[in-house]
């Protein structure tokens, strides 16, 4: 049975979807956290009732109707701040407002995570995090920042580009300040990238070469390439060659589940 809650947090309100699979293990339920669940968790239900394997489904969205609002506060909640001139813009769009992406992470540390362990037995060390493309890159960081949980993140064609690529120089500030930590990293970080673009055929070419010049460049695979370089054991960055930027969350989805259905926890630090 799904169960829809209301959820705030510094003065915002989130939308949280929980759904147990299977029956609750003797050890507790195994939990997948899944953000943008406005878009993705009915088919993380069916995904993961197919798997089948007991875990509890926790889906993280927002609470506005209107699907304009809802993204451009999908931006705030997802990023750094970022200049205009860093994000590419379609005609007649807004420049959005940015930089909430602490906020939100402050909301699944002090406020969803205890609400979660109040109410429902949780399994020590088998809690992970799924996200996609803006998603994706909180992914990133929430790995980076180890600030959370959570011992499996999967980041499906995460926007590496956003704001200039910024996330690549966290991650080298990070190697630089810590170099000796990833090789005793026990956590598990999976990336996905998308092997076909989407084309936007919709756009004109010149409107489809500026988003293109703004989203090109490195992406997913080099910052899982320069995890495992710094000598992280379980990084892994794939290019599902076949897929596109919006194709790509269904396997992805089927590949997090697959992943996180073994116990991993004796290996957590």
């Amino acid at each position: 049975m799904q169960e829809r809650h209301e959820l705030s947090f510094g003065g915002r309100a989130y939308r949280v979807f929980v759904r147990p699979i299977g029956e609750p293990p003797e050890a507790g339920w195994p939990t997948a956290l899944i953000l943008d669940a406005d878009q993705f968790f009915e088919r993380a239900i069916d995904i993961a009732e197919a798997e089948a394997s007991p875990r509890l489904l926790v889906g993280i969205g927002l609470p506005e109707t209107d699907v304009a609002a809802r993204i451009a506060r999908r931006y705030f909640e997802l990023t750094d701040h970022a200049a205009a001139g860093a994000i590419p813009l379609r005609p007649g769009q807004e420049t959005p407002q940015t930089g909430g992406e602490l906020l939100f992470a402050g909301f699944l540390r002090w406020r969803l995570l205890p609400w979660l362990d109040e109410w429902f037995p949780l399994a020590a060390g088998r809690m992970s995090l799924f996200g996609h493309s803006l998603a994706g890159l909180f992914v990133l960081r929430a790995f980076l920042r180890r600030e959370l949980p959570i011992a499996d993140f999967l980041a499906a064609d995460p926007s590496v580009w956003w704001n200039r690529h910024r996330v690549l120089a966290e991650l080298d500030e990070f190697l630089g300040s810590f170099p000796d930590q990833p090789r005793g990293d026990h956590r598990r970080l999976t990336i996905l990238t998308a092997g076909r673009k989407d084309g936007r055929p919709s756009l004109a070419k010149a409107e489809r070469d500026t988003i293109g010049a703004v989203r090109g460049g490195p992406n997913g695979l080099d910052f899982g390439a320069r995890l495992a370089d710094a000598g992280h054991r379980d990084v892994s960055a794939v290019s599902m060659r076949e897929e596109t930027h919006g194709s790509i969350v269904g396997p992805a989805l089927e590949r997090f589940f697959a992943l996180t259905a073994e116990d991993r926890s004796a290996a957590s630090p």
